[in-house]
């Protein structure tokens, strides 16, 4: 949102990802100069693990069983939020990377031979126990924003809708834990 505006027709303030725009009295009649630009704000930031698709079989968690994992499979993951906003998905997420200072996307995948395992206890009110791989995922509030004409010529932001999201990072950061029922 780096742009010049008018030589002493508004001064700009980027604040929290927003455009705030400051016209003195001359400048009213012309109206606002950013009419129509459209932007995402992102906010309630949170570093979550979301479960992929690569788990043990479930056991008896009375038995106390140390749990293993090896297969040679592809780990993934998807984004989840962008029901109604598919083509805006790009835009959000290139915000929220350059926010969160990481890239997220709309999915994860890697192909690798995932070998782990980890010891069970008994959990009170559980019976069944499974090693699962969980993926880094950043969860977000997104909302999406218009420029438009205020009283007077100044600048109004109308909001359109919020979201939230939660995508997953693309580097490879994963944690195996264990998950009862």
């Amino acid at each position: 949102m780096n742009r010049i505006l008018s030589t002493g027709l508004a001064s700009t303030m980027l604040v929290g990802g927003l455009v705030a725009a400051a016209s003195p009295a001359s400048a009213t009649a012309q109206g606002c100069p950013d009419v129509g630009l459209v932007g995402y704000s992102i906010s309630n930031k949170s570093t979550v693990y979301k479960a992929t698709n690569l788990a043990s079989d479930w056991f008896l968690d009375k038995d106390k069983p140390t749990l293993g994992y090896s297969s040679n499979k592809t780990g993934t993951v998807s984004a989840s939020g962008t029901a109604g906003v598919t083509a805006e998905v790009g835009a959000i997420f290139a915000k929220a990377s350059t926010s969160f200072s990481v890239t997220v996307g709309k999915t994860w995948s890697k192909s690798q031979t995932w070998s782990y395992s980890a010891t069970a206890v008994n959990k009170a009110g559980k019976s069944k126990v499974r090693l699962i791989m969980t993926h880094e995922a950043k969860k977000f509030k997104a909302r999406k924003y218009v420029i438009t004409n205020g009283s007077g010529g100044t600048c109004h932001t109308t909001w359109k809708w919020t979201k939230w999201f939660t995508a997953p990072v693309k580097k490879n950061n994963n944690v195996w834990k264990l998950e009862y029922k």
